[in-house]
């Protein structure tokens, strides 16, 4: 994943800024800080891509767990309570 075409120093973050942010738009960025790696830089697009796909992966983990839970040890209301409360809530 990570090889010398898309390998950045922070120097290069501070005084070619829009080169390092032009190669952060075709694909994420390595930021090193004297041969160690400090950091990666994502464009916008792949950033929002990632974060889609983290927050669809929490859904499904919190789907099979209500799909484990045992449904006898919910406590259900009827339709009408719900409409009760949310008319209290309302006014």
């Amino acid at each position: 994943m990570i090889d010398s075409t898309n390998i950045s120093t922070i120097s290069d973050l501070r005084f070619k800024t829009k080169a390092v942010f032009s190669k952060a738009s075709r694909k994420p960025v390595f930021l090193f800080h004297r041969s160690s790696p400090k950091g990666v830089l994502l464009s916008m697009e792949k950033y929002q891509e990632i974060m889609s796909s983290l927050e669809d992966y929490y859904l499904s983990l919190k789907a099979s767990e209500y799909e484990e839970e045992n449904k006898k040890d919910i406590k259900w209301i009827s339709e009408n309570q719900v409409k009760s409360i949310l008319r209290k809530d309302n006014v």
